[in-house]
């Protein structure tokens, strides 16, 4: 049987606390032969840093290459060189971590909130903080913005806020480290557009086929991964060096987020069109013809 070769880049999450891969179900997708029953013969290489990914794409080292929607945006409104040809995650909201010693919403009276800047624009942050716990931002509690969410994540652990909004891996590590998460705070504050699947301009018209045929193993790849846990977790321990703990957190937390019709969801591209260019010109519908390809957009 004669395989078609790809290859797919990914990068870890930013920042040092740990390894983390937004989308491992390659690689269980690779061990169980799912890309193979399909015709193809990927392979799922790790490649850190966004302009290194976009590199091998431009030189032909990679087909596809998995980039946070902020990154691959941004790229595409300053180049206009890249197309998004499917999205495994449209939105993951990002848990609420306290410090050990927060245990109530009064507790956070005179205390330091932290999130990374971009998501906070749109989010009712202030708004949610006084319907739940009647605490006034300015008054009774701080809200600082950190440009990122690794800078939140340390601000947190070292103590110098008391409560974060933070991504889901960010929390699972802060967990480990004895914070805590309150369950009682609404989906309102989210990095939209996680996981989307790039590639070139050139390769959509190239590799139109080959891309349908690996769009429909990576469907098969993300049923197969949520609903494989022992072997999902496995790989998440052997290859990225996860606790039980943590990857049986992942599992369950963070991989109910993947979304197997692969599709760009409109009011979550309009949600990350208002954090990086409100003001572009045509909105996201403009956007969305100039970037996502004919079927990627629901």
């Amino acid at each position: 049987m004669n395989l078609t070769r790809l290859t797919v880049y990914y990068g870890h999450l930013e920042g040092n606390a740990g390894k983390f891969a937004r989308d491992p179900s390659g690689y269980l997708a690779i061990e169980a032969g799912i890309f193979r029953d399909h015709g193809l013969d990927v392979s799922w290489e790790h490649v850190q840093g966004t302009e290194e990914r976009y590199r091998g794409l431009e030189e032909g080292d990679a087909q596809l290459s998995l980039v946070v929607g902020r990154a691959s945006l941004q790229h595409f409104l300053d180049t206009k060189t890249t197309k998004i040809i499917g999205c495994p995650m449209n939105s993951c909201p990002y848990y609420f971590m306290v410090a050990p010693t927060i245990h109530d919403w009064s507790d956070l009276k005179g205390k330091i909130l932290a999130c990374r800047e971009g998501p906070s624009r749109r989010a009712p942050i202030g708004e949610t903080l006084l319907e739940r716990a009647e605490l006034r931002v300015g008054g009774d509690l701080t809200l600082q913005l950190p440009k990122g969410d690794q800078e939140t994540y340390e601000l947190l652990i070292t103590g110098k806020v008391q409560a974060a909004l933070l991504p889901r891996p960010f929390g699972f590590w802060a967990e480990e480290r004895g914070f805590r998460r309150i369950t009682d705070w609404p989906d309102i504050f989210d990095d939209p557009l996680p996981i989307t699947i790039e590639t070139t301009e050139k390769l959509t018209i190239e590799r139109e086929k080959d891309f349908k045929i690996f769009l429909e193993a990576h469907r098969s790849a993300i049923r197969f991964l949520k609903s494989n846990r022992e072997m999902a977790t496995k790989i998440l321990q052997s290859r990225f060096g996860h606790s039980p703990w943590f990857a049986a957190k992942t599992f369950d937390d963070y991989f109910v987020c993947l979304d197997e019709r692969m599709t760009v969801e409109f009011i979550h591209l309009e949600k990350l069109l208002a954090q990086l260019a409100a003001d572009k010109p045509g909105g996201a519908r403009q956007i969305a013809r100039e970037w996502i390809i004919p079927g990627a957009l629901r």
